[in-house]
């Protein structure tokens, strides 16, 4: 018995994302996904959102969020309630009263990490389909040494990042949260890997400044996708 888990999902919940609940939804359900992971930044409402309209599932939907710190993003699994403190220590202390666990993504890009933080965490993200090789290796090589269990994410901001990165659990997809976490902690697991188009990158930007009011941003991104545009049509 195995399931897919489709970890570290955006939609038009983060400041950067217009994917829609129901769209990811439905894109979930096509890549045979059984627990799907919705990562909006800084708030659960669009995890919420997502498991109201599963219904039931499948997949299973995990209430979970990325939030920001003054040390990098921290994402809380098996949340019960919002976290609104933006403090790295007392995000870390808040998931674990909630009963969750605490998941290092993209470790290399981002954060200040030091040994003292890094005990906090309970799985670290060793491939993110929107870094470089150099740094998902340096992921990898962290987790090994802090001897946390590894996930891989996605990053996902569009439909078309969404089958980017998948973790396939040689287990029976779990029934509740408890049975959840002990999955993600100790279960036996493979990888697919794939790193998302870079025009996916440009665009998830772009949406990002038009909600942020930023035009700067929004120029410097439309010139990127279209240099990218235009060494795709010379290749």
């Amino acid at each position: 018995m195995a399931f897919r888990c489709l970890f570290h999902v955006h939609t038009r919940h983060s400041f950067d994302s217009l994917l829609s609940p129901k769209a990811l939804l439905e894109r979930a359900r096509k890549l045979n996904v059984g627990v799907l992971i919705v990562t909006d930044h800084n708030t659960i409402q669009g995890s919420l959102e997502v498991q109201n309209l599963a219904q039931g599932g499948p997949p299973r939907v995990v209430a979970a969020a990325e939030y920001q710190s003054e040390r990098g993003d921290i994402i809380g699994l098996c949340l019960k309630e919002e976290i609104r403190t933006r403090r790295a220590a007392e995000i870390l202390e808040q998931i674990h009263a909630q009963g969750g666990l605490a998941v290092l993504p993209h470790p290399y890009h981002g954060h200040a990490l030091d040994d003292a933080w890094l005990a906090g965490m309970d799985l670290i993200e060793v491939y993110n389909a929107r870094c470089s090789d150099r740094d998902n290796a340096r992921a990898h090589e962290l987790a090994q040494r802090l001897g946390c269990a590894a996930l891989v994410g996605a990053d996902a901001h569009c439909s078309l990042e969404l089958g980017s990165a998948m973790n396939e659990f040689l287990a029976e997809i779990p029934g509740s949260d408890a049975e959840l976490q002990d999955r993600l902690l100790h279960a036996p697991r493979s990888f697919v890997m794939q790193r998302s188009p870079s025009l996916c990158r440009s665009y998830s930007q772009m949406v990002k400044a038009i909600k942020t009011r930023n035009p700067r941003l929004f120029l410097s991104q439309a010139k990127r996708m279209a240099m990218v545009l235009a060494q795709g049509e010379k290749q």
